[in-house]
């Protein structure tokens, strides 16, 4: 794992034929990745640096879902400004959004959170002060519970604060929505609760990537 941690890590920074070797090795049948659909895995990102790499942000949808979940993978990766754990999460939930699809997307929806609270410190800070004395005056016998993610959204995009650029509340906000569906899929029934269809799964990882990137972005201005 360690090899194929590394080769993605030098393709990053743009070495790419030593990114090359790393990947061959991962990819191995002897002596790389010991589960097989780990060393698939970095035989397409070797076979995808013979073309060039990658080269874009995007996801490219005209891939099989796979792809695109690994080209996501990829992506985590490369936002070298986010914190360690907000990575570490999100790369977590993009590896299980295969087996484990309402559980990747629920983790989606946490690093959205913890991302606001890590580089929006000082302003989610005061807006959640303000909502839990608002909340508290309400109802003294109970303890003051921290703001919500819908609210903390739209007290960020609205004035006094207007943090977001024009596109990112509306992908935060799908976001939020998507995990809020995964952990509550409705009426619980016999077999699986919550299907997703590969067009779902390509919209919702879309929607996470630029999550991601705009949530990078913010922690490279810190």
């Amino acid at each position: 794992m360690l090899l194929f941690e590394k080769a993605i890590a030098l393709e990053c920074i743009g070495k790419k034929n030593e990114a090359k070797e790393f990947y061959e090795k991962a990819s191995d049948e002897k002596n790389g990745l010991p589960v097989a659909h780990w060393r698939k895995r970095a035989k397409y990102f070797s076979n995808r640096l013979e073309r060039g790499g990658f080269l874009s942000d995007d996801l490219n949808f005209n891939q099989n879902i796979f792809n695109v979940q690994w080209d996501l993978y990829f992506n985590i990766h490369s936002y070298s400004n986010l914190d360690d754990y907000v990575r570490y999460l999100a790369i977590s939930s993009v590896s299980r959004i295969g087996s484990e699809p309402a559980m990747a997307i629920v983790i989606f929806r946490t690093c959205l959170e913890i991302g606001l609270w890590t580089y929006f410190e000082k302003e989610v800070n005061q807006i959640n002060d303000i909502y839990k004395k608002k909340n508290h005056s309400k109802n003294k016998n109970r303890k003051p519970l921290d703001i919500g993610l819908n609210n903390l959204l739209d007290n960020m995009n609205d004035k006094p604060y207007n943090l977001f650029k024009p596109n990112e509340y509306k992908v935060y906000d799908k976001v939020r929505i998507a995990g809020n569906e995964a952990v509550h899929p409705g009426t619980l029934k016999d077999g699986i609760p919550f299907y997703y269809t590969e067009d779902q799964l390509r919209y919702i990882m879309h929607n996470f990537n630029e999550t991601m990137r705009y949530l990078n972005m913010r922690a490279g201005k810190k």
